[in-house]
């Protein structure tokens, strides 16, 4: 039975193709608030579709300049600004993406390092111990960790991005014109089978981006919503869910966990 047609969407081939026509239509909107908490103190930071792309190319051709074009780079941690910015970088530049879950086990999480060959990895700070044990023991084929937070002992995100400023002002064009194979692997997924390990599922951007422009064709995405990331963004559904409110102008807000999800619908105004 074919799928009744609502809304128009423009199809596309990949998901650099999807943001950059994003930012261009809605670079003043807010993509991502970012909840700052001190004590009782709160602040909230509106990151723009322009900064966003802008922070993407500067953490893209650090990341270059670190020799981690066309390589693996596995993103660990909870649903925050930085994983959806590491996910998009690794993206927009023709790195694969290895999303993993920050709830593994040691034993795991090591062996799915080794299975999918990453060469590199993002992690939240929280995380800083069982990076220090994977160092240690020297089984996978990691190379770089990097933080997603400030942390002296390791390379990280805010540092990466200021350095790719300054070598984006140098002229470094590189990571900005990466050409796009839309038909690759841009996406290695590990997801729960029915044997002992889990399964490993290779994802292309077409497969990513043709399920963006089906869903836009059914349902009627605004500009003005407000999204709620509460699914994982380590799956797929999180993850390909996230993006589609990205193509579409939406801001993202963050949950603060299971207990306060009524009180955050309220505090963003989700709708």
């Amino acid at each position: 039975m074919e799928t009744k047609k609502l809304y128009d969407a423009k199809e596309h081939n990949n998901i650099k193709e999807i943001i950059y026509e994003a930012v261009g239509k809605y670079n003043k909107n807010t993509a991502f608030v970012i909840k700052h908490k001190e004590g009782k103190r709160v602040e909230y930071e509106n990151v723009t579709y322009k900064r966003l792309l802008e922070d993407i190319n500067s953490l893209g051709t650090s990341l270059y300049e670190m020799g981690l074009k066309g390589k693996r780079i596995a993103v660990i941690g909870k649903n925050r600004y930085e994983w959806a910015l590491a996910h998009l970088t690794n993206l927009l530049g023709g790195i694969v993406c290895v999303p993993l879950d920050k709830d593994l086990e040691y034993d795991e999480l090591e062996n799915s390092l080794v299975r999918s060959k990453a060469d590199a990895i993002v992690f939240d700070e929280k995380l800083t111990d069982k990076m220090n044990e994977i160092k240690k023991n020297g089984k996978t084929s990691l190379k770089e960790y990097i933080c997603m937070d400030k942390k002296e002992d390791f390379k990280n995100i805010p540092e990466l991005i200021e350095q790719g400023k300054k070598l984006i002002k140098k002229g470094k064009n590189e990571y900005r014109k990466a050409k796009i194979d839309s038909n690759a692997m841009a996406i290695l997924l590990f997801t729960s089978g029915t044997t002992s390990e889990s399964k490993v599922v290779m994802l292309s951007h077409y497969n990513v981006a043709r399920n963006i422009s089906d869903m836009q064709l059914v349902e009627d995405f605004r500009p003005t919503d407000v999204n709620l990331a509460f699914l994982p963004l380590h799956h797929t559904f999180g993850s390909t869910g996230q993006l589609i409110m990205l193509s579409s102008g939406i801001a993202t807000a963050f949950p603060d966990g299971l207990r306060y999800i009524a009180q955050n619908l309220k505090e963003y105004k989700v709708t």
